[in-house]
């Protein structure tokens, strides 16, 4: 267990690491608002969800994997202001014909990732997926506090369990949100694939996270508070834990179809 300076030395460093986070969450909401608006709006939410915990790193796979994705949102946008434009433009049938082709190419990229796939979409899925873990981790200990009860026994694992349903509540809608901007067939039956798709990835991010936090509060810390910023730092490291244990199985959904790479 760590105790006395040790402690304080941690206690401090998380501190830090909470801000740089927080800084992180604002620099991609700020730098947001002068660029335009993805495909999947839901995106939105997720780069700076992810900033709260990856920080800097959060900055670093918005700027290499979002920043991408709005180059070809706006070449899109040329293209069809292009094509309506034909008649007054003086543009020749052939310049047209390649713009066009190259629109067509990149809206297919999104149906053919599963054939095509490589690490951003496999991050770009599984960060989609942590999204809503975040969020359920940072208020399932407020709500835990108001209304606790135990699970076989156990404060702690009522606590998880809390925190697990509303995971899978927000990561369901996030899904359904990411799924809705890539079809026109919405309703029940497409709820029903976005619970299937985010079950085993979200899940998959909990062990990841759990197991982090069953370490840090039995064999590294103790008991943790919500109100100390230690508890976050720890919350932060499970976080990238989850990331590690739901990268593969993202890859294995997207390898065979079940979720779409995004």
């Amino acid at each position: 267990m760590i105790y006395g300076t040790s402690y304080e030395s941690l206690s401090l460093f998380s501190k830090l690491y909470v801000s740089t986070c927080l800084l992180s969450c604002a620099h991609i909401l700020v730098d947001q608002c002068g660029r335009p608006v993805p495909k999947m709006k839901i995106m939105l939410w997720v780069w700076p969800i992810t900033a709260l915990w990856a920080g800097i790193f959060g900055i670093w796979a918005y700027r290499v994997i979002s920043h991408r994705n709005v180059l070809n949102s706006n070449e899109d946008n040329i293209a069809t202001s292009l094509k309506k434009r034909k008649d007054t433009l003086e543009i020749t049938r052939q310049q047209e014909v390649n713009i066009l082709d190259k629109n067509i190419m990149q809206n297919m990229d999104m149906s053919s990732t599963e054939h095509n796939l490589n690490w951003k979409h496999i991050i770009k899925g599984t960060l989609h997926c942590g999204s809503g873990c975040t969020i359920a981790d940072l208020i399932g200990p407020w709500i835990f506090r108001l209304l606790p009860f135990t699970l076989f026994g156990n404060m702690l694992y009522g606590e998880w369990a809390l925190e697990y349903v509303l995971a899978l509540i927000i990561g369901v809608f996030f899904q359904y949100a990411a799924l809705a901007s890539m079809t026109l067939h919405h309703g029940l039956s497409l709820w029903w694939r976005a619970f299937r798709v985010d079950f085993l990835s979200l899940t998959a991010w909990q062990i990841g996270m759990y197991g982090w936090m069953a370490i840090a509060i039995f064999l590294l810390i103790g008991p943790m508070s919500p109100t100390d910023p230690t508890f976050w730092f720890m919350m932060q490291i499970g976080m990238f834990c989850g990331f590690i244990t739901s990268y593969p199985m993202n890859w294995w959904l997207m390898s065979i179809g079940i979720k779409k790479a995004m």
